[in-house]
């Protein structure tokens, strides 16, 4: 395997993992900020219902493989087809390299050939160009993971009301309109 083609793996699994550990945070901090944030998010739903907004909704359409994607997974698909090859695990290794096909996943095919062992001789310049910008990908969505509001809501060091007055900010929360909400709903003042 080459010295090139074995950095990029690394820095592929690495990120992955990076991203596998970003991804499971963010989605309990995600669910915590919406119980501590609960009332406010039933406030916020509540003029959108009043304004009778209604979120557009567009067909979104399955990703067609780049050129790069399907050279390599037909490469790797000689190799671990399950009528080719003798591995007991052929079968769901062909089934993650189809769906890595299907998703358009530069860095889980390339990652899947490093995983098996498969040196990818054939790639360019060019490829490993558009390996590098996938990689910038992966790196961005893990950025963007960090700085929604709960990821930030639970790893700030800033003072937690402080804080949550600008995230009422950020969200277009009223908190004199909110106050008068939470007491015609609840009957209660909201803890703040």
């Amino acid at each position: 395997m080459s010295k090139r083609f074995k950095k990029i793996t690394l820095k592929i699994e690495y990120l992955e993992l990076e991203f596998e550990e970003v991804d499971e945070l963010s989605k309990k901090y995600s669910q915590k900020f919406d119980k501590e944030f609960y009332d406010e998010m039933c406030f916020l739903k509540s003029l959108q219902n009043e304004e009778k907004l209604q979120p557009e909704c567009k067909p979104q359409s399955s990703p067609h493989s780049s050129p790069l994607v399907q050279k390599i997974y037909r490469n790797l698909a000689k190799i671990l087809h399950p009528d080719t090859s003798l591995r007991e695990d052929a079968e769901e290794q062909f089934k993650k390299l189809t769906e890595c096909s299907d998703n358009d996943d530069l860095v889980g095919i390339i990652k899947m050939a490093s995983e098996n062992d498969i040196d990818l001789k054939f790639l360019n310049e060019e490829d490993y160009s558009l390996i590098e910008q996938a990689i910038s990908e992966t790196e961005k969505k893990i950025k963007t993971s960090q700085s929604t509001i709960s990821w930030v809501w639970f790893n700030s060091i800033e003072n937690k009301e402080e804080l949550r007055k600008k995230i009422y900010h950020m969200i277009g929360l009223n908190e004199e309109e909110f106050r008068k909400w939470k007491l015609e709903v609840a009957g209660i003042e909201p803890a703040s």
